[in-house]
């Protein structure tokens, strides 16, 4: 039996009965219900002396059956739950003191019953009465017992047999045990139960803490990484924009020999292509982190996304006098966000030709596993130092310098690395330093009809 917003004691019946969560505390709620179980109880009792012919009981116990009714009007209607328990304390202990001196005294089973009050004002009663209540029970019982231990004719002999004794006596211990386990159980269970909800409670508000906990991670983390981005920005920013500013003022001082302009022209190219790659970077990730992510996988054919990278880049390698080959089925499709692996592509053949010497070479290759095409972009060039592999794909790695001085974007492979997560592929690569990388990247494979 379950309490609470479960079925049980204060629910349907028993909230019309003990009162609401909401208007009652537990305290006024459980002294309600002992009201109305004691009323019960003594009913039973009534009955049952009348049965054996103890009027005298019978009068008393309809008495304090009325005394115990308007106790529970005052706590429950009126909600005045202290001066119930004062009046229910008061009635118990005028209802037992009679029926001590007429259901046979210390013989009969009032001693029993001052028990049980005693211990439900124990429950009931707030904790600096529980002295004042425990001194005056004490007083009373042993008065009781010394006014007929000296004036034994003050407590006639009321039972009119033995058995009537025995009876009174048994009855009395069993309605005496079921009122006490009544109580204690309906108490039990809603403490249960109020546990449970604090426990559920508690684990909701520890669930709570931890996903605050992981938010704030979070937060330092991307914190860290915008920062450390800003860096990345205003440090390669600024050397390519000086640099392009020193050369077009050198150009516009009509000293230079034509030769001379020619250089400085090559290298504003090769500045401004950085700086453009550089931005370009920049604003894809920055819109990636600023507007979400937005995915769009569909079919897209291989061959033609490469030929368009390699139409951007085929100059700048050629300036270099680096040989890039790449053969790829015409038929190849693959699932994948065609934005996104584009940057990415773009971003690995770049770097691939930034770090290989004139005269090497970057190929480009696509091979098939179980479905999954996975595009290799191999150099000949400088390989990656091995201490510096496992922060390749982070924000810890600097921008470092290709075998011509051209800058590596430090922002590049981090952004290739989300890029292709987003995309549900994978990115890995393999370097040797003094022998060449090779980066690959594996995604869905469809075939075109």
């Amino acid at each position: 039996m379950r309490i609470g917003t479960e079925r049980g004691y204060n629910s349907g019946i028993w909230k019309v009965i003990v009162g609401d969560d909401d208007d009652f505390s537990l305290e006024n709620r459980a002294f309600n219900f002992v009201c109305v179980i004691s009323f019960a109880l003594l009913l039973m009792c009534l009955i049952f002396n009348a049965v054996i012919a103890i009027y005298s009981m019978t009068f008393l116990l309809t008495a304090m059956l009325l005394m115990l009714g308007g106790v529970y009007y005052l706590s429950r209607f009126k909600k005045k739950y202290k001066i119930s328990v004062i009046g229910y304390a008061v009635s118990s202990y005028v209802g037992l003191i009679a029926n001590y001196f007429y259901n046979g005294g210390i013989n009969g089973p009032t001693l029993i019953l001052f028990f049980v009050a005693f211990c439900f004002l124990m429950v009931l009663a707030t904790a600096n009465q529980h002295f004042f209540w425990k001194v005056l029970h004490v007083a009373i019982v042993v008065t009781l017992i010394s006014i007929e231990y000296f004036y034994p004719d003050t407590v006639p002999q009321t039972y009119q047999s033995r058995k009537d004794r025995f009876l009174d006596i048994g009855f009395s211990t069993v309605i005496s045990i079921t009122f006490i386990f009544t109580i204690t159980t309906y108490v039990r269970r809603y403490y249960e139960e109020r546990r449970r909800v604090a426990n559920e409670r508690a684990t909701a508000i520890e669930l709570q803490n931890k996903q605050i906990i992981a938010q704030n991670q979070q937060l330092e983390k991307v914190n860290e990484e915008k920062n450390k981005i800003f860096s990345i920005v205003s440090h390669d920013l600024k050397g390519p924009l000086d640099s392009i500013r020193g050369y077009l003022v050198l150009l516009s001082g009509n000293m230079l020999e034509e030769s001379e302009k020619a250089t400085i022209g090559d290298e504003l190219l090769e500045q401004t292509k950085y700086t453009t790659d550089l931005l370009m970077n920049l604003m894809s990730w920055a819109k990636a982190q600023m507007h979400g992510v937005s995915v769009n996988l569909g079919p897209t054919n291989l061959n033609v996304l490469i030929d368009d990278v390699v139409g951007h880049i085929k100059s700048v390698a050629a300036r270099k006098n680096i040989k890039l080959t790449y053969s790829i089925d015409r038929t190849l499709e693959l699932i994948c966000d065609k934005d996104m692996l584009h940057i990415v592509i773009r971003n690995l053949v770049n770097n691939a030709i930034k770090f290989t010497e004139s005269g090497g070479e970057v190929k480009i290759k696509v091979s098939n596993h179980e479905n999954t095409a996975v595009i290799s972009i191999s150099d000949t060039g400088i390989g990656i130092p091995p201490e510096k592999q496992s922060e390749i794909f982070t924000l810890k790695t600097r921008s470092t310098y290709g075998t011509k001085k051209e800058k590596g974007i430090g922002l590049g492979l981090m952004m290739c690395k989300e890029f292709m997560d987003y995309q549900q592929g994978k990115i890995w690569f393999e370097s040797k330093q003094g022998v060449g990388t090779t980066f690959y990247i594996s995604l869905p494979l469809t075939r075109l009809k």
